[in-house]
């Protein structure tokens, strides 16, 4: 038994992408973080490689040989540009070993095997095929390592009552529940009696070792401001939904501080932009080129060292908090050759630094011990 059983002491399952600013940062974090968190990657190609194997690699990269929770990202596949324009998948092979692990036949059997060979990897249900559903919990389910059902809006119901049956049918309880709510805002807070009496239905029809509520604030644009703040509406809407549900075990999760609806490439140059997670919001402090379409050589490394000279002079900066992305914002503001010089290394810092505070959520940052022991 894995979600039931008495060793399951995670305390933080993160949806994480296959990028290499979300690996980067979970990659960075200090060992005795990692034993706690229990990631969840939709399985993609990664970056440019032509293999899943590639993928896999890179997850045991990051997190080295502990458990993980797999799923499929099929956005990969069908929102992919040249899949969108000609109908075929780009010349890499990737594309055909994911459309392989979607195929429904025999249960999923082609999920089943592959989940067969990923020793650490926990596996998620599959959707899209009601036909097949149904064997593929009882598939799954044989596996001992217990199956995370994960719905969302976009989650057949048809679907959903046939894996509730394989469940009942089985006698199944070593089970995660993930509710799914995707991109959210601050209004969501107000479904809130909606989402608990979803989650008691849930529970009276299978009951669910761990349950969790996942989703994303994390804002499309921070254009038009210097600095700021914004709330991370998904721990708020977290604790209001468990603090009247007592008798049902959560795990926290979110996106890791990403969005859940990726935004796609456009719009110019980026403005330079850090990013500082704190417990229950992100602040943050930007700067804009003097001319966005034809920033001046050496204007980008310009405006970062300011921004984090600026960031660590701020009254909420936390100097003991002795991280991979706080050091990294920190050798920032000393202009040093491995500082952040883009976007994409600021958001890796970004995560890194979420991933540790939510993680110790309900911990003194200042009682935390981050640093790794030593060997020769």
């Amino acid at each position: 038994m894995f979600f039931s059983g008495d060793n399951f002491n995670y305390r933080y399952i993160p949806i994480l992408a296959i990028s290499p600013a979300e690996m980067l940062a979970l990659e960075e974090l200090p060992e005795k973080d990692k034993d706690l968190i229990l990631p969840l990657f939709p399985l993609k190609g990664w970056v440019g490689s032509h293999k899943l194997k590639n993928t896999t690699e890179r997850i045991k990269k990051s997190i080295g040989d502990r458990k993980w929770i797999a799923c499929i990202d099929d956005a990969f596949l069908y929102e992919n540009k040249e899949f969108l324009l000609t109908g075929n998948y780009p010349d890499r092979e990737v594309f055909l070993e994911i459309e392989s692990l979607l195929l429904p036949d025999d249960g999923f059997n082609n999920w089943y095997e592959f989940m067969l060979s990923q020793t650490n990897a926990i596996p998620s249900v599959l959707w899209g095929s009601p036909k097949n559903v149904y064997t593929q919990i009882t598939k799954l389910s044989k596996l001992g390592r217990g199956v995370v059902i994960r719905v969302n809006a976009k989650t057949s119901r048809t679907e959903i009552e046939l894996v509730f049956k394989a469940i009942v049918d089985n006698n199944l309880d070593d089970l995660l529940f993930i509710l799914d709510l995707d991109q959210i805002t601050r209004d969501t807070i107000s479904q809130v009696p909606q989402i608990q009496a979803q989650i008691e239905s849930v529970n009276r029809a299978i009951s669910p070792s761990i349950f969790s509520v996942s989703s994303s604030s994390f804002p499309s644009s921070f254009s038009g401001y210097h600095k700021g703040e914004n709330s991370i509406y998904e721990r708020i809407l977290f604790n209001k939904v468990r603090s009247n549900l007592q008798n049902i075990r959560f795990v926290y999760s979110d996106r890791g501080s990403a969005r859940a609806d990726k935004i796609k490439g456009g719009g110019g140059i980026p403005s330079p932009r850090i990013d500082y997670p704190l417990s229950n919001d992100w602040r943050f402090i930007r700067q804009e080129y003097d001319d966005s379409d034809s920033p001046y050589d050496g204007e980008k490394e310009e405006l970062y060292t300011s921004i984090a000279q600026e960031l660590i002079k701020e009254p909420f900066w936390e100097p003991e908090l002795r991280l991979w992305g706080t050091q990294l914002i920190e050798l920032t503001s000393l202009r040093d050759k491995y500082a952040i010089n883009s976007p994409s290394k600021a958001t890796a810092a970004r995560i890194n630094i979420h991933l540790h505070m939510q993680l110790h959520y309900d911990s003194a940052v200042n009682l935390i011990d981050t640093d790794d022991e030593w060997s020769d």
